[in-house]
């Protein structure tokens, strides 16, 4: 069965062509991919031996809250985008039966299909433009109410702090995300840097305003994790995103050290995801196989 999968994320767009496994994986610009659909689509299959009408199956993964019965979704975090509601029926309007997922939900269903993990309670977390989730329980894909499960970066951190893309204040993704970490910066600490990226570096060069800044992350992140160790007891957590994938040791270390310490359950094993940008997209892989049935089927 020849299959279409989009990876809708915060910053950029996976798609993937293939039958049984991927033929050819294109990335794009969200915002870019959002805007001309047909023509990127067209310009991915170049990459394959398949025409527009092989496609017999497509499934999506947003990031963002979804409505399945309307198909659209809300994109927090496209910068500057002027997009609060993206209409997928209306952008996809040429395919039938689309297949809509959460992007954390899918990117726990590609690592537990297909990543090397061995284990039937999984949680992958994901750091990047924004922070989410996806769970596997007792062997099970947990999608709650409408397929939004897990949507642990607007957990509340502490009771006052930097506004997060969604409005609200003190947020995980308010401290932690790609998105947010410099209005963090300068909220909290006063100091400018121009994304995510800068304070990364300029952290690496001891920089004592990114060195606030970054510990002041770490905090957020070890307070999110704690939760999730305590309310979902899983075996093993898997990060992916820009972050963790970038910044490993800056990423994995103070959970790994700290976490134990702030948690009532035992602490799981807290790894990098086995199949890197790609496990949202094997996900969907995972649901043209008919291996992963979203609820919504």
């Amino acid at each position: 069965m020849t299959f279409l999968c989009v990876d809708i994320g915060g910053t950029n767009t996976l798609v993937g062509f293939g039958d049984e496994e991927f033929e050819s994986v294109e990335k794009f610009k969200t915002e870019y991919f959002l805007k001309e659909v047909d023509s990127n689509i067209e310009r991915g299959l170049e990459e394959t031996d398949f025409e527009r009408e092989d496609l017999e199956t497509v499934s999506l993964a947003v990031a963002g809250p979804i409505d399945r019965d309307e198909m659209t979704f809300k994109p927090p975090n496209f910068s500057g985008s002027g997009l609060e509601e993206v209409d997928l029926e209306q952008i996809f309007d040429d395919f039938e039966d689309i297949i809509i997922v959460n992007d954390g939900t899918a990117a726990v269903a590609g690592e537990y299909f297909y990543g090397d993990h061995g284990v039937e309670d999984l949680v992958y977390l994901t750091i990047s433009s924004g922070i989410g989730a996806g769970v596997v329980l007792e062997g099970n894909i947990i999608e709650g109410w409408n397929g939004n499960f897990a949507e642990v970066g607007h957990m509340k951190i502490n009771d006052e702090g930097p506004e997060c893309g969604c409005g609200n204040k003190a947020h995980w993704e308010a401290y932690s995300s790609g998105e947010n970490l410099p209005d963090m910066a300068s909220e909290l600490f006063g100091a400018e840097f121009g994304d995510a990226l800068e304070i990364f570096e300029a952290y690496h060069d001891a920089d004592p305003e990114a060195e606030k800044v970054i510990s002041r992350m770490h905090e957020a992140n070890i307070t999110g994790v704690k939760n999730i160790v305590d309310i979902l007891n899983p075996e093993k957590i898997v990060l992916g995103g820009a972050i963790p994938l970038n910044h490993q040791e800056m990423i994995l270390e103070p959970l790994r050290n700290k976490v134990g310490s702030e948690a009532i359950n035992n602490v799981p094993d807290i790894t990098l995801c086995s199949l890197g940008e790609e496990s949202v997209l094997h996900g969907l892989r995972a649901v043209c196989n008919g291996e992963f049935k979203p609820s919504q089927n």
